[in-house]
């Protein structure tokens, strides 16, 4: 009888709670059936099942467990069913036996492609909602004479929809996938009162001025971690200001004449700038552990993702960055900021970072120093590309800048290094036909 353990799914996760089981003890489950649902300290993620048999749960909803603990088991069952018969309505075993009650389809969460393009990204949580009337020829009765139907929704949204009286099985999702998100709601709301029908009004504020919120368990790891990065790791900062004409004409050209290139970033170009200059200073690929120096021969970079509704500020991370192209790195990038914003990131998508950078340009802000990711010893902020006037052969012509700032870790490497590191990824950055030679 095989054990399903807790998974560790980044390099801070310590435990693990089951914020839902999707199967109940005693059911016959199959291999690739999602279980659970599970919180760690960065994400929630499916728990799927691993063998076929009966599933024997060891840890309640809710109940934190160890990393490698026993959650749960899967016990010899009937077997696969032929494909036939799952088609076909459970009917119950015995007469004596409870009727089955419909379970909430398993949802793919959908991705968003660029981080600051959807707020409302987040977890998808099952729903299952009674059998709808008669009249509805459409709704196939299952074991029960009642059906399940799926209502693909953020939870913001679920919680508008019951306070404004808004049937959300009536609503046309605008998010990814069709998914129901806050604006929806609300449209559906004026939807309501302008054709006369009734709607539930507004409840008045009430309690005190100041709302209290306990953090999720991944806000209170963030805010424990960053806390401790400003008050141990004694850093500094260093910052440069960058050409970027050529990079941006550049990215135009490939978007315009490459296959596959078509959603290059410059954060992507950054990313290949900063894995070269990484390679060629290796001080800092480092990390301070326990009094000693561990310098990493793997060069994995980290995105700093803004934080979508539910979820704290995630740095899914893009191995082997200069082993890869520029195009590699787009896609990759795009993909494991994908499943990280749809509360469902890979095995490694959270793991093994050894450099971070954080761009906060497409907000418009010129310049800001970012915290510390640790183990890592330093992590790059990035600001927005900005016409300016630039001395150009003695002349002020037009330009587009842009400004970096290297926050250090003094213990790994110091003020010399810092300023060779920046000034080899401005080298880089300035010159981007060295950005698309194979790696």
């Amino acid at each position: 009888m095989p054990d399903i353990n807790m998974p560790k799914l980044s390099d801070t996760m310590e435990e693990g709670t089951i914020v839902e089981w999707k199967k109940s003890s005693g059911d016959e489950v199959h291999k690739g059936d999602v279980l659970a649902e599970v919180e760690s300290d960065k994400a929630t993620f499916d728990l799927e099942a691993e063998d076929d048999g009966k599933l024997e749960i060891l840890v309640e909803k809710g109940v934190p467990a160890k990393i490698g603990a026993p959650i749960a088991r899967i016990g010899e069952g009937s077997g696969p069913q032929p494909a036939a018969a799952k088609a076909e309505p459970q009917q119950p075993a015995a007469a004596t036996a409870k009727p089955q009650q419909p379970a909430a389809e398993e949802k793919a969460e959908s991705p968003v492609a660029q981080p600051p393009q959807d707020a409302e990204a987040k977890e998808e949580e099952p729903s299952a909602q009674p059998a709808q009337p008669k009249a509805k020829p459409q709704a196939q009765p299952d074991s029960d004479g009642q059906r399940s139907r799926d209502v693909r929704a953020s939870p913001l949204a679920k919680r508008l929809a019951e306070e404004m009286g808004v049937d959300l099985s009536t609503v046309t999702g605008s998010g990814p996938e069709g998914r129901i998100v806050k604006e929806d709601v609300i449209a559906a709301a004026g939807s309501v009162k302008k054709e006369g029908r009734p709607a539930a009004s507004q409840p008045a504020p009430t309690g005190p001025d100041v709302e209290v919120i306990a953090p999720n368990r991944m806000q209170a790891t963030i805010a424990r971690r960053m806390g401790e990065s400003k008050s141990t790791v004694p850093d500094f900062t260093v910052t440069v200001e960058a050409r970027v004409d050529e990079a941006v004409r550049l990215r135009q050209q490939l978007k315009d004449s490459v296959p596959g290139a078509e959603k290059v970033t410059m954060t992507d170009m950054l990313m290949r700038a900063c894995a070269l200059a990484l390679r060629k200073f290796p001080e800092v690929n480092t990390s301070w552990v326990d009094g000693k120096f561990q310098r990493k021969r793997a060069i994995n970079i980290g995105l700093a993702v803004p934080p979508s509704e539910g979820l704290g500020l995630l740095v899914p991370v893009v191995h082997d960055v200069d082993r890869k192209d520029l195009i590699q790195i787009s896609i990759e990038s795009r993909q494991v900021i994908e499943r990280a914003r749809s509360g469902r990131p890979g095995e490694h998508d959270l793991t093994g970072g050894t450099f971070s950078i954080s761009n906060l340009g497409m907000y418009g802000v010129d310049e800001f120093t970012a915290i510390i990711n640790p183990p890592e010893a330093a992590i790059l902020a990035v600001g927005a590309i900005k016409d300016a006037p630039v001395v150009e052969d003695s002349r002020i012509v037009a330009g587009k800048v842009m400004r970096m700032t290297l926050s250090v870790d003094h213990r790994v490497f110091y003020g010399a290094t810092a300023a060779q590191f920046m000034a080899e990824v401005k080298r880089l950055i300035e010159n981007p036909v060295t950005l698309v030679v194979p790696a």
